[in-house]
C-alpha cells in the first residue's frame, strides 16, 4: 500500500473518530471534545502579547481559525499515526512497541478531555474507546479508499496516462471525503447547538422592562433594531467549544471576604430575590469603529448587589471575582458590583440564556466591556486584592469602561446614492447615554445633528437617522456622537487594544 493511501486512510480515520465524539457531545453535553481541551491548554501557552497581535490582526476569527488550525492538526495526525500503524505492522520486532505508544496516546487524549468536567466519566471512556475503534477499522481496511492504489494500465494508454487517471481518481476520493467530514461536522454542529439550547422556565420580573414609546421616527432599510434577536447577538468568548453546564446539578457559590458564605441552585438564584429586567448595550472591547460586535438585549436577572449582601461583606474588600465552568474568570470593583444595575443574569429577551451566551448565569455590568460580563457562573469570590483577570494579564484594560462609538448602518461604504437620501445607524457610550448624534460631509470642518429615536434607557445605544446633504461626486461622510455627560466622541484614532478602538467611522460615498 502506498504511503499516500495510508495517509489518506489515517486522515478519514481521524477525522471520523472525531465525528463519533462529536456526535456523541451533540447527545451527552457534559461530554469532552478532546481537541478543544488541546486547544485550550495551547491558548494559555500563548505569550499574551501574540494573543493581542493576533486579536487585532484578526479580531474573533483569530480564535475560530486557531481551534480549526488544531482540529486541522489532529484530522493530520490521523494521517502520520496510520504510516506508523502499517510500518509497524510489518515489522514484528515493532509491534510491541507501537501497541505501547498507542496505548499511551489513548491515555493522552482521555487526559487532554479531562478538565471540562473534572474527570473522565465510564461513558466517555467508552465514547473515547468507540471512536479509537472506528479510528483502527478504518485505518486497517476501509474499502471506501481502495481506489486511491494506482490502477493497472487499462487498453492502449501510457503508463503516464494510468498515473493521470489515479491521480483524478485520488482527487475526487479526497474531495469526497473532504465534504463528508465538512458536511458531517456541519450537521452535528447543528444538532448539537439545537439540543444544547436549554428548554427552561424561568420566573417572570416582578419590576418588568416597558419601552417607552418611539415617537416619530422613520423605519429605514438595513437599520439596525433596537432590540437585537438572541440569534444574531455577537458571541466572542476564549472557548472552541461552549461549556455546556446541566441546570439541574449546577450551584453558585458564593464565598470570599463574606461572614456567610453560600451557593445558589438554579432555582433559588430566581426566587430568593427581587427579579429585575434592564435594557443594555453589550460591547466587545475588540469591536473596531463601525464593527458589529456589539448588541442589545432587555437582561433579566436579579441584582448583584442584593446577592453579595446576604453573604454579609467583610471590611477590606477590592474586588469581585467571576468565574466561569470553563475556567475564565475576571472582576470588577466592590462599588461596580454594588452598583443597582449590575446584575446576576439568566434571562435574555424574555427567555433562558442560551449555552452561547451564559446559560444558566451570567454577569452584566452596564459601562464596562464584554470580557468583564463572565458567562456560565460557578463562582463569586470577594478578594481583597486587585485581581487580574484572563485578558488583564495579557495586556488589556482592568477598567474596561466603554468608550463613545457610533457607526453607520445604512447605506454601505462605496455605495452609489442621491443627495437627500437617508443616513443612519447608532450610536453608544456605556451607561452614560447619547446625547446628540452630528454628520460632516467637508471632512469635519462642519456638523449637522441627525435625528435620535428615543432611548430604550440611558444603558442602551440609539438610533439615529439624516438627510445626505452634499454636492454632487465624490463624498467622505463622518458620524460622531456626543454622549450624555456633553462629551464629544474622540476623532484620535486607535486600536481596539488595550482599552477600546475609538475614532470616527466614515463611508466614501459618489452622489448623483
Amino acid at each position: 500500500m502506498s504511503r499516500r493511501t495510508t495517509f489518506f486512510k489515517g486522515v478519514i480515520a481521524m477525522g471520523t473518530a472525531l465525528l463519533v465524539v462529536f456526535g456523541a457531545k451533540s447527545l451527552l453535553p457534559l461530554v469532552s471534545y478532546p481537541p478543544a481541551r488541546i486547544a485550550a491548554l495551547l491558548i494559555n501557552l500563548v505569550p499574551g502579547d501574540f494573543s493581542t497581535l493576533m486579536i487585532e490582526r484578526l479580531g474573533p476569527l483569530a480564535l475560530r481559525g486557531f481551534g480549526i488550525g488544531v482540529n486541522v492538526a489532529v484530522v493530520l495526525a490521523g494521517g502520520l499515526i496510520a504510516g506508523w500503524i502499517h510500518k509497524a505492522a510489518t515489522n514484528p520486532s515493532k509491534a510491541r512497541r507501537a501497541l505501547a505508544t498507542g496505548a499511551a496516546m489513548s491515555v493522552a487524549s482521555v487526559l487532554l478531555a479531562m478538565g471540562d468536567v473534572g474527570g473522565v466519566s465510564v461513558i466517555e471512556a467508552v465514547i473515547y474507546l468507540a471512536a479509537a475503534l472506528v479510528f483502527a477499522v478504518l485505518v486497517l481496511d476501509s474499502p471506501l479508499l481502495a481506489a486511491v492504489e494506482p490502477r493497472p494500465i487499462e487498453g492502449d494508454e501510457t503508463p503516464l496516462d494510468a498515473i493521470s487517471r489515479s491521480r483524478r481518481r485520488f482527487v475526487t476520493r479526497a474531495a469526497w471525503g473532504l465534504g463528508i467530514l465538512v458536511g458531517g461536522g456541519s450537521v452535528l454542529r447543528a444538532v448539537l447547538t439545537r439540543r444544547n439550547t436549554p428548554k427552561v422556565t424561568i420566573v417572570e420580573a416582578a419590576r418588568k422592562y416597558t419601552a417607552p414609546a418611539g415617537g416619530d421616527f422613520p423605519v429605514i432599510p438595513g437599520h439596525t433594531p433596537e432590540i437585537t434577536p438572541v440569534e444574531d447577538f455577537y458571541n466572542v468568548d476564549i472557548n472552541i467549544v461552549k461549556p455546556v453546564v446541566d441546570h439541574t446539578g449546577w450551584e453558585l457559590k458564593i464565598h470570599g471576604l463574606v461572614d456567610g458564605p453560600y451557593s445558589l441552585d438554579y432555582r433559588s438564584m430566581q426566587d430568593d430575590f427581587e427579579v429585575v429586567e434592564m435594557a443594555h448595550t453589550l460591547t466587545c472591547i475588540s469591536n473596531t469603529v463601525g464593527g458589529d460586535l456589539i448588541g442589545t438585549a432587555i437582561w433579566r436577572g436579579v441584582r448583584l448587589k442584593d446577592v453579595l449582601e446576604r453573604a454579609n461583606l467583610q471590611e477590606g474588600i477590592v474586588d469581585i471575582v467571576f468565574r466561569g465552568a470553563e475556567g475564565y474568570s475576571d472582576s470588577v470593583p466592590l462599588a461596580e458590583a454594588l452598583q443597582e444595575d449590575t446584575l446576576l443574569v439568566f434571562g435574555m429577551n424574555g427567555e433562558a440564556l442560551t449555552t452561547v451566551h451564559g446559560f444558566p448565569a451570567r454577569i452584566i455590568v452596564p459601562d464596562i466591556y464584554g470580557m468583564k460580563n463572565v458567562k456560565w457562573l460557578t463562582e463569586i469570590e470577594a478578594v481583597a486584592v486587585d485581581y487580574q483577570g484572563y485578558w488583564m494579564v495579557r495586556g488589556w484594560s482592568d477598567e474596561a469602561i466603554v468608550k463613545t462609538q457610533s457607526r453607520f448602518d445604512v447605506p454601505q461604504d462605496n455605495a452609489t446614492v442621491k443627495r437627500g437620501d437617508r443616513l443612519a445607524g447608532v450610536a453608544w457610550a456605556g451607561d452614560r447615554g447619547i446625547r446628540r448624534v452630528e454628520i460632516s460631509t467637508d471632512r469635519g470642518r462642519t456638523w449637522k445633528p441627525a435625528v435620535l429615536k428615543r432611548e430604550l434607557s440611558n444603558r442602551t445605544w440609539r438610533l439615529w437617522a439624516a438627510e445626505l446633504e452634499s454636492g454632487t461626486g465624490k463624498v467622505r461622510v463622518l458620524v460622531r456622537a456626543v454622549d450624555g455627560e456633553g462629551d464629544i466622541q474622540t476623532a484620535e484614532g486607535s486600536r481596539p487594544h488595550p482599552s477600546g478602538a475609538t475614532g470616527y467611522h466614515l463611508l466614501d460615498l459618489t452622489v448623483e
